[in-house]
């Protein structure tokens, strides 16, 4: 696995006045990672927004699948990290936002304004949930921003842009008291997840939606965050897992019943999304957290 801090950037907010984060950074994988340890944030909730990509997380005893343009949240001293899977492929951005203390600057905010966002932030209906059109283009501009010079009008705008992502965020968990999927994507999701032993068509899937092939894959991505094939894949990985774990089974066999062309493609691609090898997966379970 390549090491994570060549493709990590952690923006300097204190450059620009700002000292309400414990740190604001994102990182662009082009292949697996190491897992990232446990740990917590004392008085802070971290925010993440997961622009491209696929990441599981474990908060106490929960774990989350976090998909593309999705936000994912932690609260002030929850346990935290990806357990025994490693941090994938793909761009996230993450901020550990620290409560506000009276006399001390927030974001230009009062000290009542800023604790109302501070405790609607802490109070979420949800922790996982699907951000919107803004946020990875509210971040891209703070991570441009972070490359210019310290003047007076590119510190308003700062300030202006990650109040807008902290009010966006609260409006996100909100809207997904309605509804996070509509009817036709929760039914394919809810198909695939109860016959990943099939070869699925995408055309039929299409049909069952009465789209068009091209219009089901937008939709589909647009909704869950990844298309509808990496879903597919992924599922069947989870599964094959799941699988390993009875030693009564082989690997091939797992690989065929799952529908993978032959054993070999079965290991490639579990190795791409895992960072291990199917056999080394089956014959160190439990151990897996400490391999890099």
């Amino acid at each position: 696995m390549k090491k994570r801090e060549m493709h990590r950037l952690i923006l300097d907010m204190q450059k620009f006045n700002i000292y309400v984060f414990e740190e604001f950074g994102r990182y662009n994988y082009p292949n697996t990672q190491e897992t990232l340890p446990t740990h917590i944030h004392v008085d802070a909730i971290e925010i993440c927004y997961l622009s491209r990509g696929c990441q599981e997380y474990f908060v106490g005893e929960e774990t989350f699948k976090v998909y593309g343009g999705h936000i994912f949240m932690t609260f002030p001293n929850e346990i935290h990290g990806t357990g025994e899977m490693p941090e994938e492929k793909g761009i996230l951005y993450w901020m550990s936002l620290k409560a506000p203390q009276k006399g001390k600057d927030y974001l230009g905010l009062s000290h009542m304004e800023a604790l109302e966002i501070f405790n609607r932030l802490l109070h979420v209906p949800f922790r996982l949930f699907k951000g919107n059109a803004h946020c990875e283009k509210i971040l891209q501009r703070i991570v441009h921003l972070h490359f210019k010079d310290n003047n007076i009008l590119n510190r308003i705008e700062l300030h202006n842009l990650i109040v807008s992502f902290l009010l966006n965020t609260i409006c996100c968990s909100d809207a997904m008291l309605y509804g996070e999927y509509s009817n036709c994507i929760r039914k394919i999701v809810h198909y695939i997840e109860e016959n990943l032993f099939e070869h699925f068509d995408l055309e039929k899937l299409a049909k069952k939606c009465n789209l068009s092939l091209s219009r089901f894959k937008h939709r589909f991505k647009e909704e869950i965050g990844i298309p509808p094939t990496e879903y597919i894949i992924r599922k069947k990985l989870e599964k094959a897992r799941k699988l390993m774990d009875d030693d009564a089974l082989s690997i091939k066999d797992i690989a065929y019943d799952l529908g993978f062309s032959a054993p070999t493609y079965f290991s490639t691609v579990f190795k791409q999304y895992y960072g291990y090898s199917p056999t080394t997966y089956k014959s160190q379970k439990g151990l897996l957290g400490t391999i890099t």
